[in-house]
């Protein structure tokens, strides 16, 4: 393992609805219900951990049974988060309501713990993520805190990736000084509301120009694209029967990150990510508990043998 990996971000509880039937609008829909950690950088280093990658992770948690329930299963992960900071308020929550098929209909947050993650917190913590060389976050922060992570990503040459989360949060990166971010991940909503120029090659060449390295482009059905300045690699995806929609972008990042972190090459990069996603898609919940390195390479052989 080369690089050490910081998450820093939102975390919350998931309770996601799985409607037995159609949808009826203005009306009560019978479903189930499953109930687990969430939040985009508990996704991502909840799979890191399981990937033997050992992350750490800064983020905020409420002073309530889910925030003293999430540490314990971190610290059992063997998950520093050490330096997070815990506050009076209820631990954030994520709710989904998702069509029989595993399409999200519709979700609501309300995390009142994420805005403490303030730069003046992190400027505290200078020292202790000056010890890691990549440095992940999501759009669930202040623009003023994305803003000061930038700069000390660049001022101390840590590689940092960006997750979007949302087209919403992701329009917060669109006033931004974004020179010597290594890597942003929109799909292609994010990255029309992060990008200036109405074609997606005007959106990609306008992030370039503000000094982004990588843009790593989500395509749904279609894939994904890894683009460069000067270069595109283009990765499809098989078909699947999709049971939950939950956490695949997340699911991604993580399976990149991790053969980043052990050297692969940029396509083999892509397809780990890509595995990790297709095997979220087609289970409820966005971590597979049951990861390992062995299954990982295993099924990524099922999608792509080469």
């Amino acid at each position: 393992m080369n690089k050490s990996v910081l998450c820093i971000g939102a975390t919350l509880m998931d309770e996601l609805y799985f409607c037995k039937n159609s949808i009826v609008e203005a009306s009560s829909n019978p479903a189930e219900k499953t109930t687990s950690i969430g939040g985009v950088m508990s996704n991502i280093v909840l799979h890191l951990a399981l990937l033997d990658v050992k992350p750490s992770i800064i983020t905020a948690l409420g002073n309530d049974a889910d925030g003293k329930f999430i540490q314990e299963i971190f610290v059992k992960s063997e998950i520093d988060c050490s330096q997070s900071i815990i506050v009076n308020q209820a631990t954030g929550k994520y709710v989904s309501v998702l069509s029989p098929n595993g399409d999200l209909y519709v979700a609501v947050c309300e995390d009142n713990c994420s805005s403490f993650i303030s730069a003046d917190f992190l400027e505290s913590k200078s020292d202790f993520m000056s010890k890691f060389d990549i440095l992940i976050i999501d759009t669930n922060l202040t623009s003023e805190t994305i803003q000061w992570i930038i700069h000390f990503a660049k001022d101390n040459q840590k590689q940092l990736i960006i997750e979007p989360v949302s087209v919403s949060k992701a329009s917060k990166l669109a006033a931004l000084d974004l020179k010597g971010v290594f890597m942003i991940t929109p799909n292609e909503e994010e990255l029309a509301a992060i990008g200036n120029g109405i074609s997606q090659n005007e959106q990609l060449t306008a992030l370039f120009k503000r000094g982004v390295q990588n843009i790593w482009v989500r395509k749904g059905a279609q894939g994904s694209a890894m683009y460069k300045e000067n270069q595109v690699i283009n990765l499809e995806v098989p078909t699947i029967q999709i049971v939950d929609s939950t956490g695949p972008g997340d699911a991604a990042l993580a399976g990149w990150v991790f053969g980043y972190t052990n050297d692969e090459d940029e396509k083999t990069c892509l397809q780990l990510g890509h595995t990790l996603a297709l095997e979220i898609l087609q289970r409820k919940g966005a971590v597979d508990h049951s990861l390992t390195i062995d299954k990982l390479y295993k099924i990524k052989k099922t999608y792509y043998n080469d």
